[in-house]
């Protein structure tokens, strides 16, 4: 089911922050050796790997690869499934993976430990971490927190107290309770407010007929893009393989463009045939692909294309990654000349 599965995704996250790095250091002796003639880095194309498994979050990888995009624009791609033991940045620092899917804050973190890699393009460009009500109780604002019991999974505590923080809410009117990523608690009446992604414990509880009340995080000022693409550095450096990933890029933004315009059909996709054995569950898969109508798409990408990296967007990561105690700059986690010249499509 869509619980199960983003809850474990949820759950993993800090997990990977520290195998990312400590799986970058193992292999960054290899960062500096000749890459492999292998598909995984090949001129042509290579593997785009996934951070999670196929469900609805990979919509748009999957439905570029069957409608052909990536044949399309002259590119070889395998779509690798990721999951629960898969660290992306290892995998594309050796060079088995061409292009792999993470977070900003994750790739940040592995950058700084030393990781040669950039992130050139990005699918969510708004942070589906959220805050979750009851409708017949809401919790309306970040404010009204305040004199509020709010469950919170102990891996997102510091992020969130920084947020209550720089939005000069007062932490000691706000009653922590530790949770599980199972929106139960607040079915349950033991809190007033959960911490939630807005594709995940939401449409959970819609499924079983429980109305919510949810907003972002990133209504204040927490912006850390994720399913952002990223690539070594030593890709970047060679003219072929750069203008590969340029070219998926490109194909990939016909995939979600497609899949966004008609998510019954993605869905149908996802379930039926590439995440076939998953075993997932129809309803909360659909109502789950809706979800990133909001995610994917947002006023930049309708003037600059999906997967962009706008100037604003790249400045905002940077000062929410500043804000968290990541301390790393724009050139060090950026580029944005692959997805410029990819001009994705709107």
């Amino acid at each position: 089911m869509l619980s199960r599965h983003l809850s474990r995704h949820a759950r993993i996250r800090g997990i990977r922050v520290l195998a990312s790095v400590v799986a970058v250091a193992s292999v960054g002796l290899l960062s500096g050796c000749g890459g492999g003639s292998s598909a995984a880095a090949g001129s042509k194309g290579g593997t785009l790997q996934l951070g999670w498994i196929a469900n609805v979050e990979n919509m748009g990888p999957y439905t570029a690869l069957d409608s052909g995009f990536f044949k399309d624009k002259g590119v070889d791609v395998t779509v690798a499934p990721g999951g629960p033991s898969v660290t992306v940045e290892p995998l594309v620092v050796s060079g088995k993976a061409l292009v792999g899917l993470t977070s900003a804050d994750i790739a940040a973190k592995a950058i700084l430990a030393g990781a040669p890699l950039k992130i050139v393009a990005a699918t969510l460009q708004t942070n589906p971490t959220s805050v979750m009500s009851l409708a017949s109780a809401p919790v309306n604002t970040l404010k009204d927190l305040e004199g509020k019991r709010l469950c919170i999974q102990t891996s997102g505590l510091e992020t969130m107290k920084t947020v209550l923080k720089a939005n000069k809410i007062d932490m000691a009117k706000v009653k922590f309770v530790t949770a599980d990523f199972d929106p139960s608690p607040l079915v349950t009446g033991q809190c007033d407010a959960f911490t939630s992604f807005l594709n995940n414990q939401p449409i959970t509880l819609a499924a079983q007929g429980v109305k919510t009340k949810v907003f972002p995080l990133s209504d204040y000022g927490y912006n850390v893009v994720a399913d952002a693409l990223v690539v070594s550095d030593q890709t970047l450096a060679d003219p072929a393989k750069r203008a590969a990933v340029v070219k998926i890029i490109s194909a990939l933004a016909e995939g979600w463009r497609k899949a966004l315009d008609n998510t019954d059909a993605a869905t149908q996709l996802i379930v039926n045939k590439y995440g076939k054995n998953q075993h997932l569950d129809l309803k909360q898969q659909t109502l789950g692909a809706k979800t990133y109508l909001d995610l994917v798409q947002t006023d930049e990408t309708k003037q600059n294309g999906l997967l962009s990296l706008s100037d604003a967007t790249v400045k905002a990561n940077i000062a929410t990654l500043n804000l968290l105690g990541t301390g790393i700059t724009a050139d060090q986690l950026f580029d944005t000349s692959l997805i410029a010249d990819a001009k994705p499509v709107r």
